[in-house]
């Protein structure tokens, strides 16, 4: 299976970084992203360092494309995908919401997308009770400042996050909305929606937290067939203090799965 990996930033390198660790099981071909020049620096020491390409070219060139782009790249890319018949991992639950009308196309170009639960856990049981009846889903994401103070609803509505000695609540409103207005921040919104009853009847809080140093998401629900309280602490990337370790690990465990004889969870 030949992987091609968009967008190196923060997600992408640890990805790549990972799947270098195995590559005799992983076959990366190579990386495209607005930044070549930091490809090649930045994979110099890898086992197999990895070659620039197009977004045509990797498209064209690989059997599945791992989307660690922003956003707004998201349309182009999928769009690509289906034109190259090319399996998309992605952790973009917010380009997906955007993109509902082409999503719903896959499977008249014969692929598949495959969103990665990123941040957050227990998709799989939130799924499973999606089955029956669900009275309410909901979500609370605390972060530190330093992890919204760049989040476009924060400087749009110049909401001041600066020497914060409270936690402070910035958004309250539906998971539809708040990827809107958080597209880089909370994808993990996304995907529970997704996952779930949909975004729009998905209750989502965003909270700026000075006392805690992790970002982390709550997620409520109640149903028919289960009541459950899901808690994650994630430990902040370096790189980028919005995004969690473990963001790059379940895209890393996505695509595990695809090749594995044995499928674990739903």
């Amino acid at each position: 299976m030949k992987i091609g990996i968009i967008g190196f930033g923060a997600i992408g390198f640890d990805v790549a970084k990972k799947l270098d660790k195995e590559t005799d099981i992983f076959n990366v071909i190579g990386v495209h992203s607005r930044t070549k020049n930091k490809i090649i620096d930045k994979t110099s020491s890898f086992n197999s360092p990895l070659r620039y390409f197009s977004l045509d070219e990797i498209c064209k060139k690989s059997d599945v494309i791992i989307d660690c782009a922003p956003k707004e790249a998201f349309k182009e890319i999928i769009q690509k995908c289906f034109d190259c018949k090319t399996k998309l991992i992605t952790v973009s639950g917010a380009g997906i919401l955007e993109n509902q009308e082409i999503i719903n196309k896959a499977r008249e170009y014969s692929t598949q997308i495959f969103l990665a639960s990123g941040a957050i856990i227990g998709l799989d049981g939130l799924s499973a009770v999606s089955e029956g009846k669900v009275d309410y889903v909901k979500m609370i994401t605390r972060k530190p400042p330093n992890a919204l103070i760049k989040a476009k609803f924060v400087v749009e509505n110049k909401i001041k996050l600066e020497n914060l000695n409270e936690p402070k609540l910035i958004f309250s409103d539906n998971a539809l909305e708040g990827a809107k207005a958080f597209p880089a921040n909370v994808n993990v919104a996304a995907a529970v929606g997704l996952a779930g009853v949909g975004a729009k009847k998905t209750q989502l809080e965003i909270w700026a937290d000075p006392t805690i140093t992790k970002n982390t998401h709550t997620i409520l629900v109640k149903s028919d067939s289960s009541n459950f309280k899901i808690e994650i602490e994630n430990i902040q990337s370096v790189e980028n203090p919005g995004t969690g370790k473990i963001t790059a690990l379940s895209v890393v465990a996505t695509l595990r799965g695809m090749i594995s004889s044995l499928k674990v969870g739903t």
